[in-house]
């Protein structure tokens, strides 16, 4: 209950009644290619999942995008800064490291495949390999969004087809 010019001891040796923190939300900074960065727009939603959290994502959106690129080792890449949804400054530690999705763009009930059942032929044109009567028909298909490890097929691939994927 102190008033203003109040101090909690002596003048020369007092005591902070309170401490004042920056006002900023806790946010992570990231660098995007100049491929990726006309994809992201202020206020996408995204999520990270922190090393130390390897379970559980933490929501956020993004706040601020670099005009310009800065250039690390060699490449031009677009500074992105993405503030947490939720207040974490209690887990959270500054350094933590982890794995950041931006979403882009939402797709509803769509064919989707692995990307590594995908092939190109000599033409460029994409194409897939599906189990047909038994037999393992090559077929070409129209691809649309795509993930890190899943790719959207616009058409050529119906909704219980049986596709075949390259083993590594």
């Amino acid at each position: 209950n102190l008033k203003t010019g109040e101090f909690t001891g002596d003048f020369q040796d007092f005591d902070r009644s309170i401490t004042m923190l920056g006002d900023s939300p806790y946010r992570v900074e990231l660098y995007a290619s100049e491929i990726d960065i006309p994809k992201v727009q202020f206020t996408q939603s995204g999520a990270i999942e922190l090393d130390a959290y390897p379970d559980r994502d933490f929501w956020m959106s993004v706040s601020e995008i670099d005009p310009a690129a800065s250039i690390i080792d060699g490449v031009p890449k677009y500074r992105i800064k993405l503030d947490f949804a939720e207040n974490v400054e209690d887990i959270l530690k500054i350094g933590m490291t982890g794995d950041v999705d931006i979403i882009t763009d939402v797709r509803i009930n769509v064919v989707h495949v692995p990307g590594r059942a995908i092939m190109k032929d000599k033409d460029g044109n994409y194409t897939i390999r599906l189990l047909i009567d038994g037999e393992v028909v090559e077929k070409p298909i129209v691809v649309g969004m795509e993930t890190d490890t899943d790719v959207e097929i616009i058409s050529g691939v119906d909704e219980g087809d049986t596709v075949g994927v390259l083993v590594k």
